[in-house]
Protein backbone atom coordinates (compact mmCIF):
# COMPACT_ATOMS: atom_id res chain seq x y z
CA UNK A 1 0.00 0.00 0.00
CA UNK A 2 1.70 3.68 -0.70
CA UNK A 3 0.12 6.58 0.28
CA UNK A 4 1.15 9.51 -1.17
CA UNK A 5 1.32 12.28 1.28
CA UNK A 6 1.44 16.43 1.54
CA UNK A 7 0.41 18.85 3.71
CA UNK A 8 0.44 22.73 4.80
CA UNK A 9 0.18 23.75 0.94
CA UNK A 10 -0.41 27.22 1.67
CA UNK A 11 -1.19 28.53 -1.24
CA UNK A 12 -2.15 31.70 -1.32
CA UNK A 13 -0.55 35.71 -0.61
CA UNK A 14 3.23 35.96 0.17
CA UNK A 15 4.31 35.69 3.96
CA UNK A 16 7.38 36.68 5.86
CA UNK A 17 8.48 32.35 5.60
CA UNK A 18 7.50 32.32 2.07
CA UNK A 19 10.40 32.75 -0.82
CA UNK A 20 9.32 35.85 -3.13
CA UNK A 21 7.84 35.09 -6.08
CA UNK A 22 7.18 31.06 -5.23
CA UNK A 23 4.81 29.05 -6.69
CA UNK A 24 2.84 26.81 -4.78
CA UNK A 25 0.92 25.25 -7.54
CA UNK A 26 4.28 24.26 -9.75
CA UNK A 27 5.38 22.29 -6.42
CA UNK A 28 1.73 20.82 -6.43
CA UNK A 29 2.13 19.55 -9.74
CA UNK A 30 5.66 18.03 -8.91
CA UNK A 31 3.82 16.20 -6.35
CA UNK A 32 1.18 14.81 -8.18
CA UNK A 33 3.95 13.69 -11.03
CA UNK A 34 5.50 12.04 -8.28
CA UNK A 35 2.71 10.53 -6.70
CA UNK A 36 1.78 9.05 -10.08
CA UNK A 37 5.07 7.61 -11.15
CA UNK A 38 5.45 5.94 -7.88
CA UNK A 39 2.39 3.93 -8.42
CA UNK A 40 0.79 5.27 -5.26
CA UNK A 41 -2.77 4.52 -4.03
CA UNK A 42 -3.89 7.20 -2.89
CA UNK A 43 -3.31 10.95 -1.94
CA UNK A 44 -3.41 11.85 1.39
CA UNK A 45 -3.79 15.77 1.65
CA UNK A 46 -3.96 16.93 5.41
CA UNK A 47 -5.11 20.35 5.15
CA UNK A 48 -4.09 24.06 4.88
CA UNK A 49 -4.45 24.34 1.30
CA UNK A 50 -4.66 28.24 1.59
CA UNK A 51 -3.48 31.37 3.55
CA UNK A 52 -6.60 32.66 3.96
CA UNK A 53 -7.28 36.42 3.54
CA UNK A 54 -11.22 37.03 2.36
CA UNK A 55 -13.74 34.86 1.17
CA UNK A 56 -13.64 35.72 -2.60
CA UNK A 57 -9.99 35.07 -2.75
CA UNK A 58 -9.74 31.78 -0.42
CA UNK A 59 -12.67 30.08 -2.93
CA UNK A 60 -10.23 31.23 -5.78
CA UNK A 61 -7.09 30.51 -4.44
CA UNK A 62 -8.61 26.66 -2.99
CA UNK A 63 -10.19 25.99 -5.95
CA UNK A 64 -6.93 25.94 -7.96
CA UNK A 65 -5.47 23.67 -5.45
CA UNK A 66 -8.10 21.18 -5.67
CA UNK A 67 -7.78 21.22 -9.68
CA UNK A 68 -3.90 20.19 -9.16
CA UNK A 69 -4.56 17.70 -6.83
CA UNK A 70 -7.63 16.14 -9.38
CA UNK A 71 -4.73 15.79 -11.83
CA UNK A 72 -4.13 12.54 -10.28
CA UNK A 73 -5.40 9.43 -11.61
CA UNK A 74 -6.52 7.76 -8.22
CA UNK A 75 -8.38 8.61 -4.98
CA UNK A 76 -7.87 11.66 -2.72
CA UNK A 77 -8.64 11.82 1.04
CA UNK A 78 -8.69 15.32 2.16
CA UNK A 79 -8.88 17.13 5.44
CA UNK A 80 -8.89 20.63 6.63
CA UNK A 81 -6.73 22.84 8.56
CA UNK A 82 -7.38 26.12 10.31
CA UNK A 83 -6.25 28.24 7.61
CA UNK A 84 -8.89 26.11 5.16
CA UNK A 85 -11.99 27.56 7.69
CA UNK A 86 -10.95 30.83 8.50
CA UNK A 87 -13.29 32.28 5.94
CA UNK A 88 -14.63 28.86 3.94
CA UNK A 89 -16.97 26.78 5.50
CA UNK A 90 -17.08 23.27 5.99
CA UNK A 91 -19.51 22.98 2.94
CA UNK A 92 -17.82 25.68 0.96
CA UNK A 93 -14.74 23.13 0.90
CA UNK A 94 -16.82 20.06 0.24
CA UNK A 95 -18.08 21.82 -2.66
CA UNK A 96 -14.18 22.92 -4.19
CA UNK A 97 -12.85 19.57 -3.15
CA UNK A 98 -15.81 17.42 -4.35
CA UNK A 99 -16.05 15.57 -1.13
CA UNK A 100 -16.61 15.02 2.16
CA UNK A 101 -14.79 16.56 4.80
CA UNK A 102 -16.65 14.55 7.70
CA UNK A 103 -14.83 11.98 9.43
CA UNK A 104 -14.13 8.96 7.90
CA UNK A 105 -12.88 5.61 7.47
CA UNK A 106 -11.08 4.79 3.98
CA UNK A 107 -10.47 0.84 3.53
CA UNK A 108 -6.94 0.19 2.52
CA UNK A 109 -7.41 -3.95 2.27
CA UNK A 110 -5.49 -5.47 5.20
CA UNK A 111 -5.38 -1.66 7.20
CA UNK A 112 -7.25 1.15 7.53
CA UNK A 113 -7.09 5.17 6.99
CA UNK A 114 -9.42 7.21 9.56
CA UNK A 115 -9.44 10.24 8.47
CA UNK A 116 -10.33 12.17 11.60
CA UNK A 117 -11.96 15.89 11.45
CA UNK A 118 -12.69 17.31 14.39
CA UNK A 119 -12.91 21.31 14.85
CA UNK A 120 -9.83 23.00 13.78
CA UNK A 121 -11.15 26.39 14.53
CA UNK A 122 -8.43 28.46 15.87
CA UNK A 123 -9.75 31.18 18.11
CA UNK A 124 -7.65 34.08 18.91
CA UNK A 125 -6.01 33.71 22.13
CA UNK A 126 -7.04 30.79 23.24
CA UNK A 127 -6.65 28.18 20.14
CA UNK A 128 -8.05 25.36 19.81
CA UNK A 129 -11.12 23.71 20.93
CA UNK A 130 -11.01 20.38 22.79
CA UNK A 131 -12.04 17.47 20.61
CA UNK A 132 -15.49 16.76 22.27
CA UNK A 133 -17.78 14.02 20.75
CA UNK A 134 -15.61 13.82 18.31
CA UNK A 135 -13.40 11.44 20.44
CA UNK A 136 -16.21 9.21 20.74
CA UNK A 137 -16.45 8.64 17.08
CA UNK A 138 -12.76 7.58 16.84
CA UNK A 139 -13.05 5.27 19.87
CA UNK A 140 -15.98 3.97 18.03
CA UNK A 141 -14.14 3.85 14.38
CA UNK A 142 -11.48 2.03 16.20
CA UNK A 143 -12.70 -0.64 18.02
CA UNK A 144 -14.83 -0.98 15.37
CA UNK A 145 -12.58 -3.13 13.53
CA UNK A 146 -9.60 -5.17 14.59
CA UNK A 147 -7.57 -4.37 11.18
CA UNK A 148 -4.10 -2.01 12.09
CA UNK A 149 -5.61 1.62 11.47
CA UNK A 150 -3.52 4.68 10.38
CA UNK A 151 -4.93 8.34 11.69
CA UNK A 152 -5.01 11.29 10.04
CA UNK A 153 -5.29 14.73 11.13
CA UNK A 154 -4.15 18.01 10.79
CA UNK A 155 -3.33 19.07 13.99
CA UNK A 156 -0.51 16.29 16.15
CA UNK A 157 -1.37 14.78 18.84
CA UNK A 158 1.75 13.03 20.01
CA UNK A 159 2.85 15.88 22.45
CA UNK A 160 5.76 16.36 21.08
CA UNK A 161 7.61 19.44 22.59
CA UNK A 162 7.82 22.18 20.22
CA UNK A 163 11.41 23.89 20.89
CA UNK A 164 12.87 25.28 18.18
CA UNK A 165 9.52 26.03 15.97
CA UNK A 166 9.23 29.22 14.34
CA UNK A 167 5.74 29.42 15.44
CA UNK A 168 5.26 27.34 18.17
CA UNK A 169 7.88 27.33 20.58
CA UNK A 170 6.34 30.30 22.57
CA UNK A 171 2.64 28.91 21.14
CA UNK A 172 2.45 25.40 22.06
CA UNK A 173 -0.69 25.83 22.80
CA UNK A 174 -1.42 26.49 19.33
CA UNK A 175 0.07 23.62 17.95
CA UNK A 176 -2.43 20.84 19.22
CA UNK A 177 -6.07 20.42 20.96
CA UNK A 178 -6.19 21.11 24.55
CA UNK A 179 -7.36 18.04 25.29
CA UNK A 180 -4.63 16.21 23.00
CA UNK A 181 -3.00 13.78 26.53
CA UNK A 182 -6.82 13.03 26.99
CA UNK A 183 -6.73 11.46 22.99
CA UNK A 184 -3.89 10.21 22.94
CA UNK A 185 -4.77 7.81 26.18
CA UNK A 186 -8.11 6.84 24.63
CA UNK A 187 -6.56 5.88 21.49
CA UNK A 188 -3.99 3.65 22.72
CA UNK A 189 -6.30 2.28 25.05
CA UNK A 190 -7.49 0.64 22.14
CA UNK A 191 -5.16 -0.90 21.01
CA UNK A 192 -5.34 -0.55 17.33
CA UNK A 193 -3.61 2.65 15.91
CA UNK A 194 -0.20 1.76 14.27
CA UNK A 195 0.56 5.07 13.05
CA UNK A 196 -0.24 8.45 13.38
CA UNK A 197 -0.12 11.40 10.72
CA UNK A 198 -0.32 14.79 10.72
CA UNK A 199 0.59 18.42 9.51
CA UNK A 200 0.15 21.83 10.94
CA UNK A 201 3.25 22.25 12.79
CA UNK A 202 5.48 22.74 9.65
CA UNK A 203 8.35 20.22 10.72
CA UNK A 204 9.04 16.83 10.35
CA UNK A 205 9.10 15.08 13.25
CA UNK A 206 8.61 11.20 14.20
CA UNK A 207 8.04 10.01 17.83
CA UNK A 208 6.68 6.15 19.37
CA UNK A 209 4.79 7.02 22.16
CA UNK A 210 2.89 3.65 24.04
CA UNK A 211 3.56 1.82 20.87
CA UNK A 212 1.98 4.36 18.02
CA UNK A 213 4.06 5.61 15.73
CA UNK A 214 3.69 9.39 15.37
CA UNK A 215 4.51 11.39 11.85
CA UNK A 216 4.47 15.55 11.66
CA UNK A 217 5.03 16.15 7.65
CA UNK A 218 6.69 19.26 7.22
CA UNK A 219 4.89 21.79 5.03
CA UNK A 220 5.03 22.43 1.31
CA UNK A 221 5.37 26.18 1.55
CA UNK A 222 7.67 27.01 4.84
CA UNK A 223 11.23 27.54 5.16
CA UNK A 224 11.82 28.58 8.46
CA UNK A 225 14.07 25.22 8.56
CA UNK A 226 15.14 24.79 4.78
CA UNK A 227 15.88 29.06 4.46
CA UNK A 228 16.36 30.86 2.22
CA UNK A 229 15.03 27.60 -0.11
CA UNK A 230 11.32 26.46 1.13
CA UNK A 231 10.84 22.93 2.03
CA UNK A 232 8.57 21.53 -0.71
CA UNK A 233 7.91 19.16 1.15
CA UNK A 234 5.72 16.11 0.68
CA UNK A 235 6.07 11.76 1.15
CA UNK A 236 5.62 8.45 0.29
CA UNK A 237 4.25 5.96 2.80
CA UNK A 238 4.76 2.57 1.89
CA UNK A 239 3.54 -0.30 4.48
CA UNK A 240 4.50 -4.10 3.29
CA UNK A 241 4.97 -7.23 5.04
CA UNK A 242 4.83 -5.67 8.25
CA UNK A 243 7.21 -2.53 8.03
CA UNK A 244 6.38 1.27 6.97
CA UNK A 245 8.78 3.11 5.37
CA UNK A 246 8.50 6.78 4.42
CA UNK A 247 10.49 8.34 2.26
CA UNK A 248 10.17 12.26 2.63
CA UNK A 249 11.35 14.40 -0.28
CA UNK A 250 12.06 18.05 -0.84
CA UNK A 251 14.92 20.18 0.46
CA UNK A 252 14.70 18.73 3.92
CA UNK A 253 14.61 15.00 3.01
CA UNK A 254 14.25 11.74 5.41
CA UNK A 255 13.66 8.18 5.00
CA UNK A 256 12.96 5.91 8.07
CA UNK A 257 11.96 2.34 8.31
CA UNK A 258 10.11 0.87 11.00
CA UNK A 259 7.21 -1.72 12.37
CA UNK A 260 3.89 -1.42 11.21
CA UNK A 261 1.81 -2.93 13.61
CA UNK A 262 -1.33 -2.21 16.33
CA UNK A 263 -0.31 -0.99 19.29
CA UNK A 264 -1.57 -3.61 21.28
CA UNK A 265 0.84 -6.17 19.54
CA UNK A 266 3.53 -5.13 21.28
CA UNK A 267 2.44 -3.75 24.85
CA UNK A 268 4.33 -0.85 26.27
CA UNK A 269 5.03 -0.34 30.23
CA UNK A 270 3.04 2.32 31.49
CA UNK A 271 5.31 5.12 32.70
CA UNK A 272 6.65 4.81 36.24
CA UNK A 273 6.54 7.49 38.87
CA UNK A 274 8.72 10.18 40.17
CA UNK A 275 12.42 8.55 41.22
CA UNK A 276 11.50 9.98 44.91
CA UNK A 277 8.22 10.73 45.88
CA UNK A 278 7.91 14.39 47.64
CA UNK A 279 7.64 13.55 51.45
CA UNK A 280 4.56 14.81 53.04
CA UNK A 281 5.16 17.93 54.63
CA UNK A 282 4.93 17.62 58.63
CA UNK A 283 2.87 20.25 60.26
CA UNK A 284 3.87 22.29 62.30
CA UNK A 285 3.87 22.47 66.15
Amino acid sequence: MKIAIVTDIHHGPASHTKLAGWDALAVLDDFVAFATEQGADLILDLGDHISDTDLEQDRRVAAEVAACLAKFPGPRVHLLGNHDVEQLSIADNEAIFGQSMASRVVDLGGIRLIAWQPDVTMTRGTGFAPTGSHLDWLVAALEADERPAIIATHLPFSGNAQIGNHYFEHNAEFSRHPDHAEVRAAVERTGRAALWLSGHVHWTTIATVQGIVHVSLHSLSERFTTFPLPACAFALLDIADGTLTLDVRGNEPLFVRLPFRASSERRWLLPMGPFWPTEPTQPSA
